[in-house]
């Protein structure tokens, strides 16, 4: 039986449920095996905001919402293209690729490597030099389908609600955070006179 041909193009609201339920693959993928309570009463209302967010990136100019499909126009996968400066210190910009997903059932089909097409032949429509695409970590399969087109590792970017920063500062010192913070300074006091203020350096990751 000849393969099928997988083809990109914009997504369109009818598209919304295909969609959504990629996005449910996706944060399964980012949290394999969650079933916190939190979690389950949370997704219906979980998914009423992601339906809207798709929507309104279907309809936003400067979001290029996409779905791979196959012959019967059946989604496959999708992927939302931006462009955005490659970093926060550059202003040369960059086509970003996110929200990337095949749905396990369509794996092996081509749709991976279609969406990966449809992102280098944007870039080059649009004279932009390079493709960022985001990877969660924890993905070993993404990580190597991606690795194996020629993406290399760019920076890793960690996540963490303020109120467990915060918890961490603060094991191990029953001072709170904000007297730490003042107190520290004062150190300065106790260098003779005439030294000059010492530069910045990185900031210890130990503590």
């Amino acid at each position: 039986m000849p393969r099928s041909t997988v083809r990109v193009r914009p997504a369109t609201a009818d598209d919304l449920p295909a969609m959504l339920a990629f996005g449910e693959e996706l944060r399964e993928q980012v949290n394999p095996g969650v079933e916190s309570k939190r979690l389950r009463v949370s997704s219906a209302s979980s998914r009423a905001a992601l339906e809207v967010r798709y929507a309104e990136a279907v309809a936003d100019p400067d979001r290029h919402l996409v779905v791979a499909v196959a012959d019967d126009d059946a989604p496959l996968g999708m992927a939302l293209f931006t462009v955005s400066p490659g970093n926060a210190l550059l202003d040369t910009p960059a086509l970003h690729v996110s929200h990337a997903v095949v749905s396990d059932r369509h794996k092996r089909r081509g749709a991976g490597k279609a969406l990966v097409a449809a992102a280098a032949a944007y870039a080059e429509e649009r004279g932009l030099d390079q493709v960022v695409v985001s990877v969660h970590p924890g993905s070993r399969d993404a990580n190597r389908f991606f690795a194996r087109l020629g993406f290399a590792p760019l920076a890793v970017r960690r996540v963490a609600p303020t109120t467990v920063i915060r918890r961490r500062l603060q094991a191990g010192d029953t001072r709170p955070v904000e007297h730490v913070v003042r107190r520290r300074p004062r150190r300065l006091g106790r260098l003779p006179a005439s030294s000059s203020p010492l530069p910045l350096g990185p900031a210890d990751p130990e503590r």
